[in-house]
């Protein structure tokens, strides 16, 4: 049966409980387009990054503040290309998670396979940032390796601890973490598992604001 092209859900897998993924999520013209405003933007500009192993990044909107546990108030605000060009498509995607989300954070990562760059095995912050994480592939295809971080008896999903899931993430693909991929499993991209000389991706997530007050 061909895919309605105009249906996102139609390109729709979930390869392990609680992780969407949605291929074709943009157009070629599209991540184009968004590639080079992330090149030629000069503020924020890209910066070599060992945070989760070494890489380039850049990031918009509020920042989450790990070690002193606080959600401060933005330096860069969210570009407004990225949010014209995200926010209409989550809105035709049929998951209930994404209804009331509304991104307030995101973060541009670029990979080099030739300078050793990778995304060590983590799990995004559980308390600042709420449940639901998107990420949209850019550019070159990856494998992420999911690995479970406890046990679990619930429904068909019988994984145990340690147990390894290896997703393909091909360009312009959007990956919607929730429930159990989110909390339950490390996530992270081995070096051999860039499948192209360069990978970018954005995450995008919704982290309320702490109060400022000591």
């Amino acid at each position: 049966m061909m895919k309605n092209m105009n249906d996102p859900t139609s390109n729709l897998s979930q390869p392990i409980p609680g992780l969407f993924l949605i291929a074709d999520f943009l157009t070629p013209d599209e991540e184009s387009a968004l590639i080079q405003n992330l090149l030629t933007e000069s503020s924020p500009p890209f910066k070599l990054s060992n945070f989760n192993g070494p890489n380039f990044s850049k990031r918009w909107g509020v920042h989450c503040n790990l070690r002193d546990r606080r959600v401060n108030s933005p330096q860069h605000p969210l570009p407004s290309y990225l949010i014209e060009l995200i926010e209409p498509k989550l809105s035709t995607l049929n998951n209930p998670k994404l209804q009331n989300w509304k991104m307030n954070e995101a973060n541009a990562i670029s990979y080099s396979k030739s300078q050793n760059h990778h995304l060590e095995d983590h799990v995004d912050d559980r308390f600042l940032s709420k449940e639901v994480i998107c990420n949209l592939s850019l550019l070159g295809d990856c494998r992420m390796t999911f690995t479970r971080v406890k046990d679990s008896t619930k429904g068909l999903d019988k994984g145990k601890k340690g147990d390894e899931v290896k997703v393909l993430l091909k360009r312009r693909t959007l990956q919607v973490l929730t429930g159990e991929a989110r909390y339950n499993y490390t996530h992270g991209i081995r070096n051999e598992d860039i499948l192209g000389d360069e990978r970018i991706s954005i995450t995008m997530r919704e982290s309320p604001l702490t109060d400022n007050k000591k």
